[in-house]
């Protein structure tokens, strides 16, 4: 018993789902002896990639169950190799390349979608084969879109066909035929699959059908199913070329059926995707009313629900209703996608074979429907028509095992997008982590920084506009430390005490000091750096010797000083009385004998310390000399600022009489970076603190 003499099989488009889909009706056709009897096959984008790679591993398919589950794993292996977004990965990185080329003259095509999705197909199905290398039987048809007529076209053993309008319809073949037997089967399957608006149209030169510029000047084709999404028209073209008819024409038809929305009114993108769908549906309508309704096809749609009494293995028609749901895309499919299509592929073929076994001599295989996946999935508990009865038994104790698989199935009807755009085994997923963290972390941290730095500036620039003299001090030290090259001073240990200056004769213009509380952590009482900054100058009452002593009381006992090296150099003196376990004060000298009188002078003193009495959130301020003018800068870390803070003055040695204090400006920061107060003629043998809260 056989099938027919002569099969004509078209595959239709429609992303992976078409792919596996028709693998299912393939496996049928193998099982039932069917496939020893096709003589061509059509195929259209999704269709494509199944029947190339059925025709160069014909022997394979048609041998075996392991030798079929071995080439059909090639193309289950290459489903779930996720290919749409292995491309979109590559395509942020290739654009600039391909700008770049662009500007010296250069196309670039190596990196464009097209070629990317050629690669791939080369790589896991078709290698390097060419056109002359398909057989010719079954002769295979790879359908495109051309774009310059659009036409159908057709790569096929004899090369490239083109359906030309001016040729007309009384033509006995209205193909023109260009010889380009040596494109290779990755080109003309990128050709057939290049869905519009995620792949451009694909150009085709002379130089890839392997003839010259003369015999092709070389034109662009898109996806087939522009123009054919059945693959029905081919056999139109084929019988009138061939004079011949054949006994029967399977359509394998995995196309998307048309989703009807509801009233509500869409915006102008998705406009523009629903009149792309309305004319798909438009043009599949016109094939199926064309083709249909003629002698001699047999179309088996996807969207077909086989009757469980009719066929005890297929899945529960609230399973099937669902598969012609899932999406038509070239991403991932999962195991549970991947058998329930191939196996409703299998019982829809089965089912139209019953309708044409009517007629003719043939006999339906009645075994079960194969398993692309046996383990790796859960449908076995859909299948069969005694699932009905096992469901409603299911419902009692609250599972219903078809529902769920009717579910997952569902949810698999939308576009994977952003769930699917990273996959741990895909190299550039790692630059886009990496890019993800600098975009989303780290340009937002360093904004906010620029920010930050900004309003400290904006404050500084404030105090700018109310007088203050040492606000370039200010800048530096918020850029860097400039007293880092200054001339380190000596400390030397006496028990001679020297008397303080008493400043007769000295005047004091300025007295300011900026403690720098960004050098360590505030609560460990690590060290902080204090710049002083003094401007004076004498005048005709002044002792001659113009030698200045200074005493500082610093509650510490680790202390470094250093100076300028443009400045009279400074001796300090650690005062240590005889039995005292810790240093009394800190004496420090300056020789000024080479200042003129009436000559303004500005002498600078950095300090770097230990001071635990900044942990307590206080830092006090012991007058050195009767100045003109006190400032006080206190710069914070980021990481620890203030939240609020107060000024107070009290006697030395009495800060239980602390008073607020009213000073002549001050600058709070508002993120609690900086604090600075000016005070004019403060009182000798007064303390001034600053006391703040920490966040």
């Amino acid at each position: 018993m056989r099938f027919m003499s002569s099969i004509g099989l078209a595959l239709s488009g429609g992303g992976f789902r078409a792919t596996l889909y028709h693998l299912g009706v393939i496996r049928y056709l193998r099982d039932s002896g069917a496939i020893l009897h096709v003589k061509d096959i059509a195929a259209v984008s999704g269709g494509s990639i199944l029947a190339a790679h059925l025709v160069l591993n014909w022997d394979r398919y048609t041998g075996d169950d392991a030798a079929f589950a071995e080439a059909a794993g090639e193309i289950i292996r290459f489903v779930q190799f996720d290919l749409r977004n292995h491309i979109v990965r590559r395509l942020p990185l290739t654009f600039p390349i391909r700008i770049a080329g662009r500007m010296v003259g250069s196309d670039m095509r190596d990196l464009s979608p097209n070629a990317i999705l050629e690669r791939y197909y080369r790589q896991f199905l078709f290698g390097d084969r060419r056109l002359f290398e398909l057989p010719e039987r079954p002769g295979l048809n790879i359908l495109t879109t051309n774009v310059s007529d659009g036409t159908l076209a057709s790569f096929n053993s004899r090369g490239l066909h083109i359906l030309r309008r001016e040729h007309g319809s009384n033509v006995e073949d209205p193909f023109q035929h260009i010889p380009g037997t040596m494109a290779t089967l990755a080109k003309a399957v990128g050709a057939s699959s290049a869905f519009p608006g995620f792949f451009p149209p694909v150009r085709v030169t002379a130089a890839d059908l392997g003839i010259s510029d003369g015999q092709f000047p070389g034109e662009s084709f898109t996806d087939g199913g522009v123009y054919d999404n059945l693959g029905t028209r081919a056999f139109s073209w084929l019988q009138r070329l061939r004079d011949e008819e054949y006994d029967r024409i399977i359509v394998s038809d995995a196309g998307k059926p048309f989703q009807i929305l509801g009233r509500n009114p869409i915006g102008f993108l998705a406009q523009s995707i629903r009149a792309t769908d309305i004319l798909w549906d438009r043009v599949w309508q016109l094939e199926r009313d064309n083709f249909g309704d003629q002698n001699g096809f047999f179309f088996m749609p996807i969207t077909r629900v086989v009757d469980p009494a009719e066929d005890p293995h297929a899945l529960h028609p609230v399973v099937q209703a669902q598969i012609s749901t899932l999406r038509t895309d070239l991403d991932r499919f999962t195991d549970l996608e991947v058998a329930a299509l191939v196996l409703h592929g299998y019982e829809v073929a089965r089912a139209t074979h019953r309708q044409i076994a009517d007629r003719s001599d043939l006999t339906v295989y009645e075994g079960p429907a194969w398993d692309p996946l046996p383990g790796r999935h859960s449908l076995a508990g859909a299948i069969g028509a005694s699932v009905v009865h096992r469901t409603t038994t299911a419902l009692a104790g609250g599972t219903c095992p078809v529902a769920r698989l009717a579910d997952t199935l569902r949810a698999g009807g939308g576009r994977k997008v952003w769930s699917t755009l990273l996959d741990v085994r895909d190299w550039p997923s790692y630059i886009y982590v990496v890019l993800a963290l600098i975009v989303f972390v780290a340009l937002p941290i360093r904004f906010w920084q620029v920010h930050r730095h900004a309003q400290l500036l904006t404050s500084v620039i404030d105090s700018i506009a109310k007088g203050d003299p040492d606000i370039r001090l200010v800048l530096d030290l918020v850029d860097g430390d400039p007293s880092q090259d200054w001339e380190p001073l000596p400390i030397t240990t006496t028990a001679e005490a020297t008397a303080p200056t008493e400043f007769k004769g000295v005047e004091v213009l300025s007295l300011s000091r900026i403690v720098d509380l960004r050098q360590g952590d505030l609560r460990s009482g690590e060290k902080v750096r204090i710049r002083d900054r003094l401007m004076l100058r004498f005048d005709d009452t002044a002792d001659a010797r113009r030698h200045l002593v200074f005493h500082s009381v610093l509650p510490t006992t680790e202390i470094s000083f250093r100076q300028p090296r443009t400045q009279p150099a400074a001796q300090v003196r650690r005062i240590h009385s005889a039995g005292a376990e810790v240093a009394d004060y800190l004496e420090i000298h300056l020789d000024l004998s080479g200042v003129a009188v009436g000559e303004t002078v500005t002498l600078e003193l950095s300090t770097f310390l230990k001071a635990p009495i900044l942990t307590s959130g206080t830092m006090p301020l012991d007058l050195l000399a009767p100045a003109d003018l006190l400032t006080v800068w206190l710069l914070f870390p980021d990481y620890h600022p203030y939240h609020s803070y107060r000024l107070v003055r009290y006697p030395e040695g009495q800060p239980d009489a602390a008073e607020p204090m009213t000073p002549r400006y001050t600058i709070d920061h508002p993120y609690g970076e900086l604090i600075g107060w000016s005070v004019i003629n403060p009182t000798m043998r007064n303390v001034y603190e600053c006391r703040w809260m920490q966040r």
